[in-house]
């Protein structure tokens, strides 16, 4: 273990001797002009909500034979600099460690692992019979050191021959060019370049002078038009001279020009942070043999054409719009995406509940960014997307580069994740997340999560209260608050060590399977197609994309519908063969005890799925299953019970046992159509999926909107807004309407206009006109946003029914069961 010397000035003395850190001691009139940044690295110091931030580096003495650092580890937090001492460097070689050198005193090293996010890529140790002293400096200290020009200007080098080392790692290992010789000169020739968004790659009809492979990030191509690197959205219908298309990892730029003088004949700019190896076709024209072997080699991993395709030659421009906006929002780069299909949602919140069960507070909010796609490229099925605001573990988030204290960070599997015990509540993480995935609250204990009490007369009053709950006071900088996020439940019993699979809390409790944890790439097929065959990201193993094929849920639905078809024809055979009382051959049962049994039996089944509802915090299922066996278990227990009640009630208990029965099945029966219907129906009126609350709000504006309008207008035109546009819209045919045919808002409001054009033309003012129009605007938008409430609380409206007559039946079934047993054996 090494020995830390806390002694500052052996720290000072230590930064002040390395060429690389000197200039944090440079005068300026008299004083250090990087007084204040040095404090922070060394002692720390307390920001100005009385905060304290760092300190970031300490020296650490090494014996002989001591590792600094492992290859393999994941160090994504801290880097080096050797101040005494040299330093051997080995690296694994068919399961041997080989020595590839030795760094001397001054050389910075670990950094990659901060810089890229990956694993160490080699090994550091003290020489035998020597000993070492390193500085261990920790990520945040990069956001001051690298305003030092020679620290930045070495970390930029350092870096760019990282990338390049990497690239031509891969192209040996994944793309088949494998001489030496090949690579030696792709490292002389070529040069790793990062580009930020709507930097521009190349330009429509220049001379094409170098060849560009894509390491990593997305590229924008277009034909025929100007093309603004910063704009968003695919022009249509204007001929086959326009081209758009989206490229990739592994995808390559130029190649035409390699053999013969050629122009670009697109504009390619970039979409996100992109790393490209870039190949000057001057310096090929000298040796043919390697041009021709680089660019056979590259063609045969890259897909991308010499030219975009024509927009009306492109099999599906909805999955090409999809695929912009998944590429220009982010979510493409996310490591563990959480998506919803929103056809399959029930707005039920319990994913929400789950989170809050695990963690002590949710850290999920249905609000997120919408993607509209095909099911498949080509297919005619849509599917609605929402990416919820929550941690997608970017792969360079914001959040990580952003903290002061280095409480973000990085862990093996490539997730991002905080310590509570080291964030200090700055706000720096959730102001910066472009997601709005991360939420400060109260630190409540060293865990920052906050303990769940539970509190039955306040439980009961919230229930039974009408009154509007206080809004939670907002928080500051000052207050004692932690930083929290989607740590995909780790550290939670849901994911116990040696568990074979990662478990989610919200995935595992979500009742229809609307909510998956994928890799993005892999779900959005119409962006994985834009990826060229190498450099693609080995990420996380993730479980079946259920979306798309759920193998136990189809057995469940055959096999369900099986027995109950054959249940109930072996039970009316059974019935019809031998009476209520026959006796059954080689027993005592008759039908009515078997069928009697059987339906008991499958109410017991049928009542495990609410005690499954309340398990959050460990592993028993997933919800969606349980969903399903309770459908059909139900319907299964249904069937044999009305056959068992056959043609008379009996007395009055047993009467109001089967009316509760009754009540029991139609209202899940109407609990399961809402559920396959009235999500779809949602999706395609809503537009932007919006929560209750914010359909409630909005109503609310709507109708505050159209009464000051009603306000504003005088004589004939507020009569006409009375008694034409009120009346004609506010209706329940029209509210109807809006479930029924589904029109787009944007065409419902086209022909809500037409029959009033000739009434505006009679108006004398611009202001009386406007009146109107805004009449029947603001008429139709209410009566959508009234259908969709009327969706939201059709999706819960069968539940009080349906859970108080099951009480109410399981009560009277009780007393009927006594009885009988009481009858039989008297």
């Amino acid at each position: 273990m090494p020995r830390e010397i806390t002694d500052r000035d052996a720290i000072l003395s230590s930064l002040k001797s390395l060429e690389l850190t000197s200039e944090l001691f440079i005068e300026q009139n008299g004083k250090l002009k990087n007084a204040n940044d040095l404090q922070v690295i060394v002692e720390g110091k307390e920001n100005a909500s009385g905060k304290k931030v760092g300190p970031y580096v300490r020296l650490l003495a090494y014996d002989s034979g001591e590792p600094i650092m492992r290859q393999g580890e994941w160090g994504g937090n801290t880097f080096y600099l050797s101040v005494n001492g040299a330093l051997d460097v080995y690296i694994a070689d068919d399961g041997e460690q080989r020595k590839i050198s030795r760094l001397q005193p001054g050389t910075c090293f670990g950094e990659m692992a901060v810089l890229a996010g990956v694993e160490r890529n080699a090994t550091v140790i003290v020489p035998k019979h020597e000993t070492a002293t390193v500085l261990e400096i920790t990520r945040p200290a990069l956001r001051l050191l690298r305003k030092l020009p020679k620290f930045g200007q070495v970390l930029d080098e350092t870096y760019r021959a990282h990338g390049l080392g990497r690239v031509l790692e891969d192209l040996t290992r994944e793309g088949g060019i494998a001489s030496d010789e090949i690579v030696r000169n792709l490292r002389d020739l070529g040069k790793f370049m990062v580009y930020g968004k709507h930097h521009v790659l190349c330009q429509e009809g220049t001379p094409i002078q170098n060849i560009i492979l894509i390491k990593s990030g997305w590229i924008r191509r277009v034909r025929g038009v100007p093309l603004d690197p910063a704009s968003t959205g695919i022009a249509v219908g204007m001929g086959q001279t326009i081209g758009v298309d989206f490229l990739g990892t592994g995808n390559c730029l130029g190649l035409e020009g390699a053999k013969q003088s050629e122009t670009w004949k697109y504009t390619a700019s970039v979409m996100a942070r992109t790393e490209v190896l870039e190949i000057p076709i001057a310096a090929l024209t000298a040796n043919p043999a390697l041009r021709d072997r680089i660019v056979a080699g590259f063609a045969s991993f890259s897909t991308a054409d010499d030219n975009p395709p024509a927009l009306e030659s492109v099999k599906d421009l909805r999955a090409l719009a999809a695929a912009e906006k998944e590429i220009t929002t982010g979510i493409v780069d996310g490591a563990n995406l959480l998506v919803m299909d929103m056809d399959l949602c029930v707005r039920c919140g319990n994913c929400s509940l789950a989170c809050h069960k695990v963690h002590g507070q949710s850290r999920l909010l249905r609000r997120g960014i919408n993607i509209v796609r095909p099911v498949s490229i080509g297919s005619e099925r849509t599917q609605h997307v929402l990416s919820p605001q929550v941690c997608m573990h970017c792969k360079d988030p914001e959040c990580l580069t952003g903290c002061p204290t280095g409480a973000i960070f990085r862990d093996p599997r490539g997730y991002v994740d905080i310590d509570p015990a080291t964030c200090i509540g700055c706000f720096d993480c959730a102001t910066q997340c472009p997601y709005d995935a991360i939420s400060m609250v109260p630190r409540t204990g060293g865990n920052g999560e906050t303990a769940v009490t539970f509190d039955l007369l306040g439980t009961l009053k919230k229930t039974f209260s009408l009154s509007r709950l206080p809004e939670p006071l907002p928080l500051t900088p000052a207050d004692d608050v932690v930083a929290i996020k989607c740590n995909l439940c780790e550290h939670t019993p849901l994911n116990p060590p040696g568990a074979r699979r990662q478990a989610y809390s919200c995935e595992e409790n979500c009742p229809t399977g609307a909510l998956l944890r994928v890799d993005p790439v892999k779900y959005f097929t119409e962006v994985e197609s834009t990826q060229g065959l190498i450099f693609k990201d080995q990420t996380q193993a993730f479980g079946r994309n259920i979306h798309k094929s759920d193998p136990l849920a189809k057995i469940l639905h055959l096999g369900g519908a099986a027995v109950i078809l054959l249940a109930g024809v072996a039970a009316i055979w059974g019935l019809a063969a031998r009476g209520f009382d026959g006796v059954l051959a080689g027993s005592w049962l008759t039908m009515r005890w078997a069928t009697g049994l059987i339906g008991l039996f499958g109410v017991a089944v049928v009542m495990t799925y609410p005690l499954r509802k309340e398990v959050y915090r460990r592993r028993a299922g997933a919800l969606r299953y349980w969903m399903l066996v309770h459908v059909y278990i139900g319907a299964l227990a249904g069937l044999i019970l009305m056959l068992h009640a056959g043609a008379h009630t009996g007395g009055i208990l047993t009467t109001l046992l089967y009316i509760a029965f009754d009540v029991v099945i139609a209202s899940g029966l109407f609990g399961v159509a809402a559920y396959v219907v009235a999500p779809r129906i949602m999706t395609s009126i809503e537009g932007e999926p919006l929560l209750i609350e914010d359909l409630a709000a909005r109503r609310k504006e709507l109708k505050k909107e159209l009464a000051e309008i009603v306000k504003q207008s005088e004589g004939w035109l507020r009569e006409e807004i009375e008694e034409r546009v009120i009346k004609r819209f506010l209706t329940f045919a029209f509210l109807l309407r809006q479930v029924v045919r589904r029109e787009p808002l944007t065409a419902l409001l086209a022909e809500a206009r037409e029959p009033f054009k000739e009434r505006i033309t009679r108006l004398t003012t611009t202001e009386e006109r406007t009146l109107l129009l805004n009449a029947v605007e603001t008429a139709v938008t209410l009566r959508r946003v009234d259908a969709l409430i009327c969706l939201h609380k059709a999706l819960r409206v069968w539940i009080a029914p349906h859970v108080i007559s099951t009480s109410l039946m399981l009560g009277l079934m009780i007393v009927h069961v006594v009885q009988v047993v009481y009858f039989a054996v008297k």
